[in-house]
């Protein structure tokens, strides 16, 4: 019997995040947020996620990727906006490559933020697939699992292709991914997993 999409993505993402975090996940999280990585809010949050405590209060949210990992982190969120969009609106007066970062971020972030937020990274999610260029912007795997889960649901190959980049990007420079990479990846393994 072949395993759903579902869990063979989840056993990827989760394989590649190993070939960077070591077969000690926790060790290998700790190890990655003392060096300069540490130094950026979205990890210090993400890596509260993966250990389930605040390791460093990283100081108030300054943008969307980084309220909503504060509400992963606290186990709480506000109303999720009513979009058909992207979360954060088109980018206007931000680079298309922060932008990009900043909303599969957040996609990645909402998709675990309980049925509403769901919905509306879902509407974000397919509109990033119509609109953005996976490696337009960012070699973070941002809201993998998202795609992932959307071609295991039906919504067609280009999302698996969407899913199949941005793990691609992360590793391209040498065959495993960055220390931060394997951190979202991770957690986008242990999304899938929860279902």
């Amino acid at each position: 019997m072949t395993a759903p999409p579902r869990q063979v993505w989840a056993h990827r993402l989760e394989s590649h995040a190993r070939l960077t975090l070591g077969t000690d996940p926790e060790q290998g999280i700790r190890h990655i947020l003392s060096g300069p990585v540490g130094k950026l809010p979205v990890a210090r949050l993400v890596g509260s996620v993966l250990l389930g405590s605040m390791i460093d209060q990283p100081g108030p949210p300054q943008t969307l990727d980084e309220q909503l990992w504060t509400d992963l982190v606290r186990g709480s969120a506000t109303t999720p906006p009513d979009t058909t969009g992207p979360l954060t609106g088109e980018p206007i007066d931000t680079g298309i490559e922060v932008w990009t970062e900043i909303e599969l971020a957040s996609i990645h972030a909402a998709w675990s933020l309980g049925p509403g937020w769901r919905a509306a990274a879902e509407r974000a999610a397919r509109w990033m697939v119509e609109s953005i260029q996976p490696d337009n912007a960012t070699n973070h795997p941002w809201a993998v699992h998202a795609f992932a889960e959307l071609a295991d649901d039906g919504a067609g190959h280009e999302f698996d292709l969407y899913a199949q980049t941005l793990l691609h990007n992360c590793m391209v420079g040498s065959g495993s991914p960055d220390g931060f990479s394997a951190m979202i990846l991770l957690h986008a393994s242990r999304s899938l997993q929860a279902g």
